[in-house]
């Protein structure tokens, strides 16, 4: 079940994101997150949150207006459709959504062009020093219809 985020979830959250940050960007050192923890979770609560929630939070997805702030899933609930399930929420409240991924992580790549998403520019990250690129899907009720406007 997809529902929207309650205060209670936070640390079940943030306990998501860093391990998923640790599984997820493993070229990037570990203490950038442990450092940033503290940041993000007074942060966080100002986004749009759904969380999948099946007898517990499972994953989540924070937006800033149409900008995928973050999509995190619980490693052992990944590849199970959560993600996807998130990213159709997020498709259900915005024509256009945006979101940037690590050219290293090969697995959001996948995941986001499985959705349909497409790279549409390239840059480095200010803050790690790594490559990403921006990458966007437009719909029109959950279909894809056509290049992304930067």
């Amino acid at each position: 079940m997809i529902r929207e985020y309650q205060a209670r979830d936070l640390d079940n959250i943030m306990s998501i994101w860093l391990d998923g940050n640790k599984q997820a960007h493993n070229f990037i050192d570990e203490s950038y997150f442990i450092n940033n923890y503290d940041l993000v979770k007074s942060i966080l609560p100002m986004s749009t949150i759904f969380v999948q929630d099946i007898d517990g939070v499972q994953g989540f997805i924070g937006l800033t207006d149409n900008y995928i702030a973050g999509l995190f899933v619980a490693k052992d609930h990944q590849r199970q459709g959560s993600g996807q399930a998130l990213v159709v929420k997020a498709k259900q409240l915005h024509n256009e959504l945006y979101v940037h991924v690590y050219k290293k992580n090969h697995s959001a790549q996948s995941f986001y062009l499985s959705q349909g998403f497409e790279i549409v520019s390239e840059s480095i990250n200010e803050d790690t020093h790594e490559a990403e690129y921006l990458m966007c899907c437009r719909v029109e009720h959950n279909v894809k219809i056509g290049k992304c406007a930067l």
